[in-house]
């Protein structure tokens, strides 16, 4: 009979388990990115709290101003007090005062850390056309700026149709008259081109609408050789001479 084989006395051998290896690839980290992403935040975040720091807090005008007051420009500007010295454009601060009656050249610009300067040139107003617009000495025609005083000025009346032929005669007899020491108190076109003429004199004047330039010339020479404390008016509408009306014994005084 077989014998059964014994079970070895003592200890228990100790059963050693093979060492597993774990691989776990990363993929590699772009740390020069990762630095680059850092510091745009940085410099946006910087660059938001700059944007929204050193208020517009005073603005100055400058200017050989006539229409307008430095005060009524500042005022026009109070909305840039609520920008930044960085947010706030200067080509909408000129496009706003560029629009303005009667201003010829703006300047804008921003001095660190808050102030606005502006620089305005005027173009004077020197003819009230139909009341309500006013023609300036560089020939632009604009909108009476509120509150102008417009007592002292030319009136030039005309049809719509008649704006530009008005300006243009208005100019040149200015022209002439300016050698007489004379103005022109008023000049009215009608509907079909002709001119009459109210001068500083106390004359009217009717030029009719043909042979302007003669007829200025004309009207130059009269003034010249009639007493102009006794003439009422003139009409110059005949070939080379003129129909005068004399004033009243009255009249003269």
């Amino acid at each position: 009979m077989a014998k059964k084989a014994e079970t070895p006395r003592g200890a228990t051998p100790l059963q050693i388990k093979e060492k597993r290896e774990w691989n776990i690839s990363l993929p590699p980290i772009p740390w020069h990115l990762l630095g680059i992403l850092v510091m745009v935040s940085a410099v946006v975040a910087g660059g938001r709290w700059a944007y929204q720091s050193w208020p517009i807090e005073e603005i100055q005008v400058n200017g050989r101003l006539s229409v307008w007051q430095a005060e009524d420009i500042a005022q026009r500007l109070s909305w840039v007090k609520n920008e930044s010295f960085f947010s706030l454009d200067p080509q909408k601060v000129y496009s706003q005062l560029d629009a303005l009656p009667l201003v010829k050249q703006v300047m804008v610009r921003k001095q660190w850390p808050g102030t606005l300067q502006i620089k305005i040139a005027e173009d004077l107003p020197m003819a009230l056309m139909n009341d309500h617009r006013l023609l300036s000495i560089g020939g632009e025609i604009s909108d009476v700026p509120d509150g102008y005083d417009t007592s002292g000025l030319a009136r030039i009346n005309g049809d719509e149709s008649q704006v530009a032929t008005a300006v243009r005669y208005f100019r040149r007899v200015q022209q002439s008259l300016k050698q007489k020491e004379l103005k022109i108190n008023m000049l009215t076109v009608n509907k079909v081109g002709s001119v009459s003429l109210s001068l500083s004199n106390g004359w009217q004047v009717n030029l009719g609408r043909q042979y302007f330039e003669e007829r200025i010339q004309r009207l130059g020479s009269l003034l010249t050789k009639l007493p102009q404390s006794k003439v009422e008016s003139l009409d110059l509408r005949y070939g080379k001479g003129a129909a005068v009306r004399w004033r009243s014994t009255q009249e003269m005084g």
